[in-house]
């Protein structure tokens, strides 16, 4: 099913594209996501070379949206999480309290030495997700593992943290660490340059 494969494929998403999106819709709360998750599989499916078979097609073709609307909405989560934080650091009427960073510092080095205890594997996959933000799927074809692998990998991960950190709130607060220390990364290299010249 190569080249036949993949046109009927965008034949069938042109042809059921308004019940897809209705179905997404339901799913994710907004036809405007759905819309661009349509969109942007649309896009996927030129890129694709070589396509197997495909017993289900339409449900190839919304499982295919639903994974990108769900991505999307994880890098939204990102990218929202850290423009809040890089305004806390431009800002000039709000200055970080210093106990403020003081703790924040403290927290990143126990999540720095608690991270240190993982398995290197389970610790590359934990850092490639929160801190390079790379997708689980391309996580999974840089280690050569399942998608479920890396899930599982990652639950493992959080699991670890809520068990050696006191109060750890899971996954939020996990995330709004590594920001700070990508955040803390990019400040750095600014200071650097700022050397250099």
């Amino acid at each position: 099913m190569a080249d036949t494969g993949l046109t009927l494929l965008r034949q069938l998403l042109v042809s059921r594209y308004d019940e897809l999106k209705r179905r997404l819709t339901r799913r994710v709360g907004s036809s405007d996501v759905a819309a661009e998750a349509l969109h942007e599989t649309w896009i996927r499916l030129g890129q694709i070379q070589e396509i197997a078979s495909v017993r289900r097609p339409e449900s190839y073709l919304y499982r295919i949206a639903l994974n990108v609307a769900v991505d999307r909405h994880r890098a939204d989560l990102r990218w929202s999480g850290k423009a809040n934080l890089e305004a806390l650091l431009r800002s000039d009427d709000d200055q970080l309290d210093p106990e403020h960073v003081l703790l924040m510092q403290s927290e990143m080095a126990e999540l720095e030495r608690v991270l240190s205890e993982l398995p290197e594997r389970r610790r590359a996959i934990f850092s490639a997700a929160l801190i390079e933000e790379i997708p689980y799927r391309e996580i999974a074809n840089r280690f050569g593992i399942s998608l479920r692998s890396v899930e599982r990998e990652m639950s493992r991960a959080f699991d670890h943290c809520s068990r050696r950190i006191k109060n750890f709130p899971a996954k939020g607060r996990a995330r709004a660490s590594a920001d700070v220390l990508s955040i803390d990364r990019v400040l750095k290299r600014a200071a650097d340059s700022e050397h250099d010249d």
